[in-house]
């Protein structure tokens, strides 16, 4: 006797519509949105322009980078070569104040932003303050000596009117800071898992995590929240991500572009297929 495959068929398409209508309806988290070396899909990273953008599009925080040059200025700056971000040459450490300031920071990225500058973090400081909370990150601080005792006794004597954070990769350097100064919230960035033993050891000097979004769940946010670090994921860029963090609880989202939040029904249905898409994207490239 030949059975009909229809109704088993049917079942499992009514089971995925229903998995899928109960995913997408599961609330959306509120979320503080951070804007990644300020609002970078929009102007030159890490520059004024950048971070003036970011607040201007209502940024919760904006995120940069911080080096040390030559004469131990702190210089907001991603990469250790000023190549990629300027119209020079050369290491940061190799290079002084003076000579960074001669460099054109903003052609690279558009003829619209000629002339912009390598800022210095006092000078970003006294820009934004009031206006948007700062997270700074200290690049390589382990290859900079003095770079982290420079960073704290600046924040130790600045009177912020805005938040401001510090976080970095490397764990030394944030038990460092936390130390030097322990009004300053202080936190790790994330490219690995983190187990119950070190997520309880290194809250006694971290009180939030910068995780990438690959590494988050439900339950490393819960296990983490035990504890009573915020979560922070980076770096989002696609709409239904943003849905996907805000389904985890995240506290923060680093983006580059200003903050989305899916409001519609036709995002709802056609998520599954912008999902798909980039998978295949993966497979193929």
């Amino acid at each position: 006797m030949r059975v009909s495959k229809k109704p088993v068929l049917y079942s499992i398409l009514i089971g995925l519509l229903l998995m899928t209508i109960s995913y997408f309806f599961q609330p959306l988290m509120p979320f503080q949105s951070i804007a990644h070396r300020g609002a970078s899909a929009l102007a030159p990273e890490n520059t004024l322009a950048s971070f003036e953008k970011a607040i201007e599009l209502g940024f919760d925080y904006i995120e940069l980078d911080v080096r040390l040059s030559k004469d131990k200025q702190l210089v907001v700056i991603h990469d250790a070569n000023v190549l990629r971000t300027t119209d020079g040459e050369g290491l940061i450490e190799d290079l002084t104040v003076k000579e960074l300031k001669k460099l054109d920071a903003g052609s690279w990225f558009s003829p619209a932003f000629a002339g912009e500058k390598i800022p210095l973090l006092n000078e970003v400081l006294k820009e934004v303050s009031g206006k948007t909370g700062i997270i700074i990150e200290m690049k390589s601080p382990e290859n900079q000596p003095g770079m982290t005792e420079i960073l704290a006794d600046m924040l130790n004597s600045y009177k912020p009117d805005n938040q401001i954070k510090v976080q970095s990769f490397h764990i030394n350097e944030i038990k460092k800071f936390h130390q030097l100064a322990p009004e300053i919230p202080a936190g790790l960035l994330l490219s690995k898992h983190l187990d119950l033993f070190h997520l309880a050891s290194y809250r006694d000097f971290a009180s939030f995590l910068s995780v990438h979004h690959l590494l988050l769940s439900k339950s490393f946010i819960n296990q983490a929240e035990l504890f009573g670090y915020e979560i922070y994921s980076w770096t989002i860029s696609k709409q239904y991500q943003f849905a996907d963090m805000q389904r985890l609880g995240v506290h923060g989202i680093i983006s580059d572009d200003e903050k989305r939040i899916p409001d519609s029904i036709i995002y709802v249905l056609i998520t599954p297929f912008l999902k798909g898409q980039d998978f295949f994207k993966t497979l193929l490239a």
